[in-house]
């Protein structure tokens, strides 16, 4: 096979996959905190109930924004349309994200047609792995708060590696304002990313104490700029009602002892995914063969520090977790520690493959094998793990199903808020997809995710009784 029919063929094959998680966006719904938020963005000016967020709830100063103005507020006709755009939004930016990153690692345009493979490959694989694709993409409300900052995360690290790159060339005052915004982004969405920025420009000050002052000056600025940010989020009134609900938190050994056994169960599950274990070999076979992926992650850390990197971006994402709340609880952070922990995985194989065993030669191996094991490993995204199931869901119908159901509710809460009576509502089971964890109505009318739903769609007293939601088979 012709490398230049390879990689058309391997492009195509990843834009089929890729395709597929677009393509769910057509029947994804709104549910939990969106039709709360949504009421509240309605019926309050924002700048009055982003006060009262950050008195009562927390100090997310940004992504409070967002969620306060989520397409619901247009109205469901208009609002969903806008609803089902944001996740076709967030893999576009996701995507854009890895390949600014790579673009930078790479440090020139001639590898370009790599690059945007590799991207749409680690984009698959991020998607592919993902713990909770409903609250990592799907969801908006626990979307906008987590992907938002990954992805902007990634190309805040890109644009420091440019800058880093041209040595004495002082950064001009456009790469500043971006970089002060990203912080300034980043660090008002939640906690996690409020301590990874400022873990990371502090990690980033420590590589650069050998390096020329300017750079150190650099990047105490927007260390100390992260800094100020993290304050307001972690300093908000609201904190403390918000942890008031969780009895376990502030306590340093079960949360050092959870963190670090979360950690380790996950980084194990991970590592033993067929998918990612593959794309890691594969990633080693063809560094040592002296292709053009040696140019794209080029090892920039000790191989101590690269063998620690991915481990602690886990465990600050558990710790940061388990030390307010005392649980695990919704896997919004896992999405982030799994999207950090890529880069941080493949940067530490780059360090490590040329000290890695001798007898791993894929130089024997011919380019025609090593093409055809390419685009099989590619294929095997298809039909293994969640995108298998993601699979299952588009062929068989049962999307479709869920969308039409949740319609029908839809339906029937409307005709039930305009008869005007508060008579209990009882609506049918739902099939929810085997892709995606939904959470479901509560089987009492009186429960806040009910209330909120009723409330939307304009009668907050109107008892809505779901029944015991149907599992999704494995």
């Amino acid at each position: 096979m012709k490398p230049r029919t390879w990689t058309v063929l391997l492009v195509l094959i990843l834009l089929l996959a890729l395709a597929r998680h677009i393509w769910l966006a057509v029947y994804v719904h709104p549910y939990a905190d969106d039709f709360s938020y949504a009421v509240a963005g309605m019926r309050q000016p924002l700048l009055e109930r982003l006060a009262q967020e950050y008195a009562s709830w927390n100090g997310r100063y940004f992504s409070n924004i967002l969620v306060l103005r989520n397409p619901l507020v247009l109205g469901l006709g208009t609002g969903l349309v806008a609803y089902r755009t944001v996740p076709v939004a967030l893999i576009l930016l996701t995507w854009s994200a890895v390949y600014r990153f790579l673009s930078a690692l790479a440090g020139t345009s001639s590898y370009r047609t790599e690059v945007t493979v590799v991207a749409l490959a680690g984009v698959l694989l991020f998607l592919h792995g993902m713990p909770d694709a409903s609250e990592g993409i799907y969801w908006y409300t626990g979307a906008v708060t987590y992907q938002v900052p990954n992805a902007l995360g990634l190309i805040l690290v890109a644009n420091w590696i440019i800058a880093l790159r041209r040595d004495h060339q002082r950064p001009g005052s456009l790469w500043w304002c971006v970089q002060a915004v990203l912080v300034i982004i980043i660090a008002g969405c939640n906690e996690l990313h409020m301590a990874y920025l400022v873990l990371f420009h502090a990690g980033l000050l420590i590589w650069c104490r050998k390096g020329v002052p300017q750079a150190q000056r650099m990047v105490l600025i927007l260390l100390g700029l992260s800094v100020a940010c993290g304050l307001i989020v972690a300093l908000a009134p609201g904190n403390a009602t918000r942890g008031a609900n969780f009895p376990l938190r502030h306590e340093l050994l079960r949360t050092l002892v959870y963190s670090t056994a979360q950690t380790g169960r996950f980084i194990g599950t991970w590592l033993f995914d067929p998918v990612f274990l593959s794309a890691s070999a594969l990633f080693i076979v063809w560094r040592r063969r002296g292709t053009n992926a040696r140019v794209l992650f080029t090892p920039f850390l000790d191989r101590r520090a690269a063998l620690g990197l991915p481990v602690a971006v886990v465990f600050v994402a558990m710790f940061v977790t388990y030390w307010p709340t005392g649980l695990l609880g919704q896997y919004r952070t896992l999405n982030a520690a799994w999207f950090f922990f890529l880069p941080a995985w493949f940067a530490m194989l780059a360090v490590w493959e040329p000290h890695l065993p001798a007898w791993i030669r894929p130089d024997v191996l011919s380019r025609r094998f090593l093409h055809g094991l390419t685009i099989a490993i590619a294929l095997l995204v298809l039909v293994t793990g969640r995108d298998g199931k993601l699979s299952y869901d588009l062929l068989f119908g049962r999307g479709a199903r869920y969308d039409h159901a949740v319609v029908e509710r839809y339906r029937l809460i409307t005709l039930a808020v305009r008869s005007g009576k508060n008579a209990p509502l009882e609506l049918p089971a739902i099939e929810p997809p085997r892709s995606l964890v939904i959470l479901p109505l509560n089987t009492s009318p009186d429960h806040w995710v009910n209330r909120s739903m009723a409330d939307y769609f304009g009668n907050a007293q109107l008892n809505i009784i779901a029944p015991t939601p149907v599992p999704a088979p494995e």
